[in-house]
């Protein structure tokens, strides 16, 4: 039986001058099948020099796969002394350039709050005994966290990540049902092979992970994905892709996100729009490629 191929006008606007391919993909229990079918569509890049029109090419519908506590050297914290709370936020180094973060603030028992490091944002909230214990991914060697807590109490803590050179990482952020993904090919897998990684792989199928940090039950929360590559993986390149599963809380909706890279000693941001296919489309995935470059492992 031959594959149903439709033709989208997908509008996308990245804030770079990078190419960028994009694909439709139908979900099935095997990965992709063939039959490009080209399309463009026109884009602005708003904060590059050199703006001009993005163009989105190689429309096709292929296959989709279906992802103790620490000592505490450097803690923020808060006391009112009206209402006699105390509020407490520890950071601490943890594997892989992680920072473990444990908030103890019983007065808040409940509460949503937001976590802010470098740009990164992640919704999350108190369990009813005023704790939380999670990870951010470490996106500096020094690293400051901050709990933004609706009341307008913050609290601030910092940690040295001494591994931090020692990881490749790209984030992926954006707020409410966006139905993004980060997908990950190493060191020349494809799709569904040991080193294809995302959110919904199981653990050790490759030499990075994609990690998915913040609650998606709250209202309008602000999620992010990671993949991060360690620096002692095999030698190679490791290509990473966004891709948005069309759902029917993001079809025919414009969706926005950043991408946020480190490269060296600098972050690298930019913003990605993207306008969803309509609601006839649902269950099918868009691929864009060639947003972020290769994360490249090489010999010393």
């Amino acid at each position: 039986m031959g594959t149903r191929v439709t033709v989208l006008i997908v509008a996308a606007t990245v804030s770079c001058a990078l190419g960028t391919g994009l694909y439709m993909q139908k979900r099935a229990d095997e990965m992709r099948g063939p039959g490009p079918v080209a399309v463009s569509a026109p884009g602005t890049l708003p904060s590059e020099p050199d703006t001009g029109k993005l163009v989105l090419q190689d429309l096709t519908f292929t296959s989709a796969a279906p992802v103790v506590r620490p000592s505490r050297p450097d803690a923020g914290a808060v006391t009112d002394p009206a209402a006699g709370c105390f509020a407490d936020l520890t950071v601490t180094p943890a594997k892989d350039a992680f920072l473990q973060v444990e908030i103890d603030a019983p007065c808040h028992a409940g509460e949503r709050f937001t976590l802010h490091h470098s740009g990164l944002m992640i919704t999350e909230s108190l369990s009813p005994a005023g704790t939380y214990s999670g990870q951010v991914p470490a996106m500096a060697a020094h690293s400051v966290v901050l709990a933004d807590f609706a009341t307008g109490r913050d609290l601030e803590a910092s940690a040295r990540v001494v591994d931090f050179d020692r990881v490749e990482r790209v984030a992926l952020q954006w707020q409410g049902h966006s139905g993004l993904e980060l997908h990950a090919l190493e060191f020349g897998a494809t799709y569904g092979d040991e080193g294809h990684v995302w959110a919904g792989s199981e653990p050790g199928r490759g030499a990075g992970s994609v990690e998915l940090l913040g609650d998606p039950d709250q209202i309008a929360p602000h999620l992010l994905q990671v993949y991060t590559l360690p620096q002692s993986a095999a030698l190679g390149d490791a290509d990473v892709s966004v891709e948005a599963e069309i759902t029917a809380m993001n079809c025919d909706r414009t969706i926005s996100a950043q991408l946020v890279e480190r490269r060296g000693d600098h972050l690298r941001t930019r913003d990605l729009t993207l306008n969803m296919p309509d609601c006839s489309a649902v269950g099918d995935f868009l691929v864009l490629n060639n947003l972020v470059e290769s994360l490249k492992i090489a010999a010393n």
